[in-house]
């Protein structure tokens, strides 16, 4: 029973889950299912440039440092200087090493011979940079909003943040520079290392 209880029982959970999720990638090119929901999600979003475009956009600069300040400000109002803490440690992190992790995997980028792709995208496709960031902004937000008590603001901030992950994933399958094991996994990868230590800084409301 204490060792269910343990704060190092989530990070332990979080390391878990990264390690089974990178031998799986590191190992395929893509996963069974994956040409078939780009596919159907191509088909169900086509000509994605005027909206999967702008909103991919909101990772690099400068659209990147709105949405740090924007999640910075939204995390101190839900959870004061721990929220704070727990954006800005998982913001640097990301700024830092998110794109050197995709030689760990050398996951190449979906072909063009297989699925719709816009422009010319290189480099290797897992983890996700773009979806790294939002999920340590928008996902984060959403995390810390599931957390404390429950306000209208918080309310809002988790629908929001989750919409705006999702749109983020469903973005670049649209765009065909990410399978959607690639989104997803990159998600799930980043959320679990967002819940372990927001269960660990940020009281339960």
């Amino acid at each position: 029973m204490n060792a269910m209880k343990s704060p190092l029982l989530p990070f332990l959970l979080a390391a878990i889950v990264s390690v089974l999720v990178g031998v799986g990638v590191a190992m395929e090119p893509y996963f069974a299912g994956d040409v078939r929901a780009a596919r159907a999600v191509q088909a169900a979003a086509p000509n994605p440039g005027w909206w999967a475009t702008p909103i991919s956009r909101l990772a690099p600069a400068p659209a990147k440092y709105y949405v740090m300040g924007l999640t910075a400000i939204l995390a101190f109002a839900l959870a004061g200087f721990r929220g704070l803490l727990l954006a800005v440690a998982f913001i640097a992190l990301e700024q830092w090493g998110a794109e050197s992790t995709k030689a760990w995997f050398g996951r190449p980028r979906p072909s063009p011979d297989l699925i719709a792709v816009v422009g010319a995208p290189r480099g290797f496709s897992f983890p996700s940079t773009t979806i790294t960031f939002f999920a340590v902004t928008f996902g984060l937000l959403a995390v810390i909003a599931a957390r404390v008590r429950k306000t209208p603001l918080a309310l809002g901030v988790l629908s929001g943040g989750s919409v705006m992950l999702i749109l983020g994933c469903a973005a670049r399958v649209a765009l065909g520079v990410h399978w959607p094991s690639d989104v997803i996994l990159t998600s799930v990868v980043c959320l679990a290392w967002i819940w372990a230590a927001a269960r660990f800084v940020v009281k339960r409301g």
